[in-house]
């Protein structure tokens, strides 16, 4: 079995580039379905956040898909429409692969580096193949350990000198604009855990702070505290009396569009900052075309300031990352060893049952409990086997784990 991953991210390609691999949860497991379904690989996770696209695939060695192609067919793009398309992804297979997922999950390859968002987006990743039923034991396995070693990374280490996430990065450029938040009116469209963190950091500074909420979920929805929630379909109404506008959603189209922002500003043009999060993008670029507002989105957000890093930690880090690496490795490489384990088990149970069968024979019993204890019998055998057998690994080189079960399983039969 083989793990690849094919990936379009920040480092490689821009905003515009990006948005047109995003996609929506609902399109990601309608996506994995049908990679598992029509493409014969095994198991299948789509990552889709912000700063990246990443299709991850567990298949069999022997019949190895065209990951660019599976790419470019569930998101419906026509190869020749994109230009210049080879230096946008990157593809990975085995451990340069299960590197760059425990390093991404870590946030080691984030526009901010070393945020924690990115675990908590990996998370959703997995949870969403499952609801789509396209995960395998090894799929599975990776990103488990891949979430299980960021977790240690984050609780044993600091990245950051201080606290660095996509929501400070907006309140740093928002006070940038409005030096002080007091009195100023702000409105966070989408209610999402991104969205709450950034009401949390405006309200934290002194803002008045309102977060969009549909309709149906008015009642349902816990806001943060000190927020305060509007319709979403009055937002334009709202946006008028608003001196900063944060949008963060997974809607395929634009919360704001120029032409109708122009005319809910009619009645009020004082100077606004808009900050769009979202990728594709929430806001209509052409926005920025309009007086007296400022746009800025994940590419103009002013990332990668290096006083921010601390690069002391980072032996550390690696040390952790190598370690899980090291046992998601070790149990891949045990379960293939398996069917050997199983086969050497299954000869011992038969060898002491027929040994035994005379004793059994002689128990004045009936023949139903007579089978039940020598089920039972079985199973004991098979657990203590295949025990013994699993704690060999700890005791001889691994070069040596084909010879000893292959041998073991000649002395049995």
């Amino acid at each position: 079995m083989s793990i690849r991953m094919i990936g379009i991210d920040h480092e490689r390609a821009s905003l515009i580039e990006r948005e047109i691999f995003a996609f929506t949860p609902v399109q990601s497991r309608q996506a994995m379905e049908t990679v598992v379904k029509d493409y014969g690989v095994e198991g299948c996770v789509i990552i889709s956040t912000c700063n990246r696209t990443e299709l991850w695939v567990s298949e069999r060695k022997e019949s190895p898909v065209d990951l660019k192609k599976v790419l470019f067919n569930i998101k419906h793009i026509v190869k020749e429409d994109l230009e210049c398309d080879k230096h946008l992804f990157v593809i990975r297979e085995g451990r340069e692969a299960y590197r760059h997922l425990f390093m991404t999950a870590c946030g080691l390859k984030s526009q901010i580096w070393g945020e924690s968002q990115i675990l908590s987006q990996i998370k959703k990743a997995i949870e969403e193949a499952r609801k789509a039923k396209s995960t395998d034991i090894y799929i599975e396995k990776l990103f488990q350990m891949a979430i299980t070693a960021a977790k240690k990374v984050q609780t044993q280490t600091r990245l950051t000198k201080i606290d660095v996430s996509v929501a400070t990065k907006a309140l740093e450029q928002i006070l940038g604009f409005f030096p002080s938040l007091d009195n100023k009116r702000c409105l966070v469209i989408g209610n999402g855990e991104m969205g709450k963190n950034v009401a949390e950091q405006l309200v934290s500074n002194g803002a008045e702070v309102y977060i969009t909420l549909r309709h149906r979920k008015h009642g349902a929805y816990i806001l943060p505290l000190n927020c305060m929630s509007v319709d979403y379909d009055k937002r334009y109404q709202e946006l008028t009396e608003m001196d900063v506008i944060v949008s963060v959603t997974t809607s395929p189209h634009y919360t704001i569009t120029a032409d109708l922002l122009a005319k809910s500003l009619l009645a009020n043009s004082t100077p606004k900052i808009l900050i769009d999060l979202a990728v594709p993008r929430d806001i209509d670029p052409a926005v920025k075309e309009l007086n007296n507002l400022k746009l800025l989105d994940m590419d103009t957000l002013g990332f990668g300031k290096e006083e921010y890093r601390n690069q002391n930690v980072l032996t550390d880090v690696y040390e952790i990352i190598d370690e899980y690496i090291g046992r998601f490795v070790e149990s891949i490489e045990i379960r293939n060893y398996l069917p050997i384990l199983q086969q050497i088990s299954n000869s011992t149970s038969e060898r002491i049952c027929q040994n035994m069968q005379a004793d059994l024979e002689s128990l004045a019993i009936s023949e139903e409990e007579k089978r039940r204890l020598e089920n039972r019998l079985i199973q004991i055998v098979d657990k203590a086997v295949i025990s013994v057998l699993f704690g060999l690994k700890d005791s001889i080189n691994r070069n040596q784990w084909n010879e000893c079960f292959t041998n073991l399983v000649k002395m049995v039969r």
